[in-house]
């Protein structure tokens, strides 16, 4: 299917100004890194094309974390999706949006890795709810190298048991450094009960990379 202008499928190839998240979402995706399917909306064009009706679509500008999750059946909420979440991206900034497929989500937050150990922040609920909720929960996780490496419990000096969740979102960062290195990177994931997906993927502050 022909994508309509400026909308740009997931691991293509990105103009070399788009943010770096757009690159290594898009080395991901070719990596086949659990995540949902999606497209990158460039900046200067609105058009989302024919989208699957009856679902939702997250939406972001690429490189920042405010998100809406709009229906795929209204058009109107499409172009309104669109619009607002380029209005809270910061002046100055590529209006590139980042267009993903709305995966439900038990727990979803933020890891940061790069260091000893990964640092697991979590919330119960979706990943667009983030920036709304006072309720975070953090855990320091093994950072976890081989694959019979076990992610079973946490990095605290009682190696408390690590929730079957946050299991499965050590997995997820050790894949993701299998693809994109060991550099230090903040991680978006939601856990589904079963399945641990990416969101999200860009350099820790002073890291810019391609």
């Amino acid at each position: 299917m022909t994508l309509p202008a400026g909308l740009v499928r997931l691991g293509a190839p990105l103009p070399a100004q788009v943010h770096a998240e757009g690159r290594l979402l898009g080395r991901c995706a070719r990596s086949r890194v659990r995540l949902p399917s999606g497209a990158v909306l460039l900046g200067g064009h609105e058009d989302l094309g024919p989208v699957a009706p009856g679902e939702h679509v997250v939406l972001r500008v690429l490189g920042t974390h405010p998100a809406v999750r709009v229906p795929t059946d209204r058009a109107g909420a499409l172009a309104a999706g669109v619009r607002t979440v380029r209005l809270a991206a910061p002046t100055g900034a590529r209006q590139d949006v980042l267009v993903l497929r709305s995966v439900r989500s038990v727990h979803a937050g933020r890891a940061a890795t790069g260091g000893r150990h990964d640092s697991i922040r979590a919330v119960e609920g979706e990943a667009h709810e983030l920036e709304a909720t006072g309720e975070v929960r953090v855990l320091e996780a093994p950072r976890l190298e081989r694959p019979w490496h076990r992610a079973h419990r946490g990095a605290d000096a009682w190696r408390t048991p690590l929730p079957p969740w946050a299991m499965r979102v050590s997995r997820l960062l050790r894949e993701i450094r299998q693809v994109l290195g060991q550099d230090a990177l903040e991680i978006t994931w939601a856990d589904d009960g079963r399945v641990c997906r990416l969101l999200g993927v860009v350099p820790q502050a002073g890291q810019e990379r391609s």
